[in-house]
């Protein structure tokens, strides 16, 4: 009786996920492309797991198809995954996306047939991320889950897979940060292009936040000294916190080294103002020749 007995491996509950913002995108492009007949569409993921934290940073399309049967480009995805090596060497298979609203049992096959093969011997599960394209409930639910294989311990082969969900949060270094912002902006303004703010403009648009931030903490502040409103120690807590944090710098000092940077700004901008402008009118004067 114990050879037929059925096993569920566990042990991936600590897991947690980090995905960088430019691989949400390029799900999402690949979902545009997509051929007019399928449904879905798939690819894998890459980054690094450290300790149980899986950061996703990179991906790729890998074309498939699904009907009675699963067919996923091998070829394909190792020729790719050989080409982004050379380009990100640390950066390793981490697991597969799909786009739709669930899990399928399409996806119990990719994951135990394709993906756990790609790893190896790695005793980590592959992470499977859905992006819900279809925007159920109105939103852009993007999930992440782990698998238990499922099988009798006189079989090689699992029976199948349990999807686990594991805790999903956005991850982004400074560069993507400001990407993101960039499109925010499209969105709020009701159009569909945004342009790149130059220096002075995002100097402007910072101190105008930062003037607005005050403004709010001033006005709190000031309703619950009146009595207007109950105090609450956390909020004053983190408002002791945060001033605490600030250096003290004298106004006539400060003002000094504003303007002393400022100007360094604007000697910047100036430089390469007239270095465009040299270069364009040297492309001219060549096309002229």
């Amino acid at each position: 009786m114990g050879d037929t007995t059925l096993f569920l491996e566990t042990g991936h509950s600590s897991v947690s996920v980090k995905l960088h913002p430019v691989v949400l995108f390029t799900i999402l492009d690949h979902f545009v492309r997509r051929n007019d007949k399928q449904e879905r569409v798939i690819g894998t993921l890459l980054g690094s797991n450290n300790d149980g934290v899986v950061e996703i940073r990179n991906c790729f399309p890998v074309p498939h198809t699904e009907g009675e049967q699963v067919a996923v480009d091998m070829d394909f995805h190792r020729n790719m995954y050989e080409l982004h090596l050379k380009a990100n060497p640390k950066e390793t298979i981490i697991g597969w996306y799909a786009t739709g609203s669930e899990i399928t049992e399409h996806s119990v096959l990719i994951q135990n047939d394709f993906y756990w093969r790609e790893l190896g011997q790695s005793q980590s599960s592959p992470v499977h991320v859905i992006v819900d394209t279809n925007l159920t409930g109105g939103t852009l639910d993007v999930k992440a889950f782990i698998s238990n294989n499922i099988g009798f311990q006189t079989s090689e082969k699992p029976l199948g897979a349990q999807f686990q969900p594991v805790k999903l949060e956005l991850d982004y270094v400074e560069a993507e940060r400001i990407g993101v912002d960039v499109l925010s902006r499209a969105k709020s303004d009701g159009t569909s292009v945004s342009n790149l703010v130059t220096d002075m403009g995002n100097l402007e648009s910072e101190i105008t936040k930062l003037h607005k931030i005050i403004e709010t903490i001033s006005e709190y502040v000031d309703k619950v000294v009146k009595g207007d409103i109950k105090a609450d120690n956390n909020v004053g807590r983190f408002l002791m916190n945060s001033i605490g944090s600030i250096q003290k710098i004298d106004v006539a000092a400060f003002e000094k080294m504003f303007n002393n940077s400022l100007q360094d700004l604007l000697m910047v901008t100036y430089l390469a103002n007239l270095s465009r402008t040299q270069l364009v009118l040297a492309e001219r004067l060549q096309n002229l020749v």
